[in-house]
């Protein structure tokens, strides 16, 4: 068992919680970090040849540098490479567009759009 050390003889001091967060100072609140919504378009792609480093070429001239890429089969038989693009900053149509204008022998295949959240710059 516990015996209690405290008697009433020893008064008790209690500070508020007012007053002791006002002695404090306070840290400066930063901003909340807040995010860019960004458009991601996500299309297959596919190109005449046996080698991938002709159609990369090609899909970097058209697209900039919001490109990601990924060899998805080399069809050495049909002599066709395909593509799984990723493109940050453009619509599905501006995609398309410029793929179209760019590529004149691709084949665009399934496609879909969304957005991804990107913190802000400062």
């Amino acid at each position: 068992m516990h015996t209690s050390a405290a008697t009433p003889d020893l008064p008790l001091t209690r500070t508020s919680r007012t007053s002791r967060t006002q002695r404090t100072p306070q840290a400066p609140r930063l901003p909340r970090r807040t995010h860019v919504v960004v458009p991601l378009v996500i299309i297959d792609v596919t190109v005449p040849g046996t080698s991938s480093a002709n159609g990369r070429r090609a899909l970097h001239a058209a697209l900039g540098d919001d490109l990601r890429l990924y060899v998805v089969t080399i069809d050495q038989q049909r002599e066709r490479v395909t593509f799984r693009v990723e493109v940050t900053s453009r619509t599905l149509e501006d995609v398309i567009g410029l793929l179209t204008v760019k590529l004149d022998r691709a084949t665009l295949g399934r496609a879909q759009s969304t957005v991804i959240r990107r913190p802000r710059d400062y």
